[in-house]
């Protein structure tokens, strides 16, 4: 089986790293898939994308992942998905997330009532904290159907 080393990252931890078979990446302008030898790359993520690898022994395993914002590289055998927000897609608690989603709104609500630079920068953190909830129920709700 020829391999890749992949790498799905957010700022602050991996989500996936390990060796695959193929990737499916979310790019702007669409889907691209990627096989071991792929030429270099580098595309912007697609909003609310879905990451798809192919591996293990018999290249019939799949992981999912759902990100949000960022940036792909492929270069040399090796696939770097980083992304601003990001989750296995087995991973996402509907409810939690629509929780979640209400917790930001209730800030944003707030927030937009105040003129301060500070709070100004707490309120597109939330907003994108939305964007984020809303992609992950697109998503979920999507899938269900």
């Amino acid at each position: 089986m020829a391999a890749m080393r992949c790498t799905v990252a957010l700022p602050d931890r991996a989500l996936f790293q390990g060796e695959i078979a193929y990737a499916s990446i979310p790019g702007t302008d669409g889907y691209f898939g990627v096989l071991p030898g792929h030429e270099l790359t580098v595309s912007l993520n697609r909003e609310g994308g879905l990451v798809t690898l192919t591996v293990g022994e018999n290249e019939q395993e799949k992981k999912e992942f759902l990100v949000m914002g960022g940036a792909t590289s492929v270069l040399d055998d090796k696939v770097t998905v980083l992304a601003r927000f990001g989750c296995a897609v087995e991973d996402i608690d509907a409810e939690a997330v629509k929780a979640e989603a209400d917790e930001c709104r209730a800030i944003i609500a707030e927030l937009e009532k105040v003129d301060d630079a500070q709070d100004q920068a707490t309120l597109v953190t939330n907003q994108k904290k939305l964007e984020w909830c809303e992609a992950q129920l697109k998503y979920v709700s999507g899938a269900a159907a």
